[in-house]
This record gives structure tokens, C-alpha cells and sequence, in this order.
């Protein structure tokens, strides 16, 4: 849009409002009897339109848009399908599927903890390596942070530290000794396989 010419056309609209009003006024005061003379209408800019336009429709669904379906008799289309509920934990009690991906590796590792918890003493076995040996675990729980320390076969001690989140999920750094940087690690809880 003309800015300039949006100015002048009002400027001008202005003025030509002002004259016809002076001149009407300087008839009137000649005869006060005269009527006065019908209302020049001003010109008025409207309003710019800055809604944007609707998307013309191609048939074929938005980006990012489910297409809208065939209604069946009377029944609503679907919607996009729910998350499903992740399964509700109580306990520490169970498998744990852990993934580290150590730095300057491309690939993560997987393995995992058998976990049975007394009160806030942790027992249990940490399966790893290709030959999915159990090294015996034990430690700590306080209801948030945990805290658990594995003999080796070697004759050495890892340790994995850090807090679970609803009894599902674990994050923390686990350690093969205590001078370790440590590598960074995840764990979720598993469901039980049905044997």
C-alpha cells in the first residue's frame, strides 16, 4: 500500500471538508433563515485488511494435519490415536533396561538390572557383557535418590548413582571406579515377560 497517496487523499479530504463547511457557514450567516445546506459526506480511508488469507483447499491433508476422514453414520471421525498408559510401577521390584552410550562412541549399550527392594535396602544382579553375566548388587533407596554398588568378576566395584522418577524411570552416572568420570546413563522400568 501507497502510504503517500494514502496521506494525501486524506489531507485532501480534509481540506475539502473545511471548505464546504466555511462555505455553507458564510451562507448561512448572510440569511439565517436559509437552511442549511445537506452534509457533504468526508471521504474515509477503511481500514487495512491484515488477516491473512484462507488456505485454499487441495483435497489433500495440511502439513502436520491428519486428512479429514469419511464421517460414518453419525459417528465422529477419529481423532489422533492416545498415547498408551505407561505401565504403573509401586515398587522398585523388577527388570531394568539401562542404555549408556560412553563418549566418543557411536553406539549405546543395553544392558540390565534384576532390582528386589526391602524397605530401603536394594538387592539383586547387574547382567552385562555379550555372555549376559550377573554380577551380584546391592544398595542403597531413600524414595527418590538411589544408590548401588557392583562386585565385579575381575574382583573390582562399578557403582551406578543417581534418582528414579515414579518408580519407571532412573538417571544417573555409573562408575567402574571411584577416580571414574563416570559415563552417563538412563534405565526404565520393564514390565515382566510372560514366561
Amino acid at each position: 500500500m501507497n502510504f503517500s497517496r494514502l496521506r494525501l487523499s486524506v489531507g485532501f479530504a480534509v481540506v475539502l471538508g473545511i471548505a464546504t463547511a466555511t462555505a455553507g457557514l458564510a451562507q448561512y450567516g448572510a440569511n439565517p433563515e436559509a437552511p442549511l445546506p445537506p452534509a457533504t459526506p468526508v471521504p474515509t480511508a477503511a481500514p487495512a485488511d491484515t488477516s491473512s488469507p484462507a488456505p485454499a483447499s487441495s483435497g489433500r491433508p495440511r502439513r502436520g494435519k491428519r486428512a479429514p476422514g469419511p464421517a460414518a453414520s453419525g459417528s465422529p471421525a477419529p481423532g489422533a490415536s492416545d498415547t498408551p498408559t505407561p505401565p504403573q510401577f509401586t515398587t522398585l521390584d523388577g527388570v531394568w533396561e539401562i542404555e549408556m552410550q560412553p563418549l566418543g562412541k557411536r553406539l549405546a549399550n543395553y544392558t540390565h538390572l534384576g532390582v528386589t527392594a526391602t524397605g530401603a535396602n536394594i538387592t539383586g544382579y547387574w547382567e552385562h557383557d555379550p555372555k549376559k553375566t550377573h554380577s551380584p548388587m546391592k544398595g542403597t533407596f531413600d524414595g527418590r535418590l538411589i544408590s548401588l554398588q557392583i562386585d565385579m568378576p575381575d574382583g573390582s566395584t562399578a557403582s551406578f548413582t543417581g534418582y528414579v522418577e515414579g518408580f519407571a524411570d532412573m538417571v544417573g552416572i555409573f562408575r567402574t571406579k571411584d577416580t571414574d568420570a563416570g559415563t552417563a546413563f538412563t534405565a526404565e522400568h520393564r514390565k515382566k515377560l510372560k514366561g
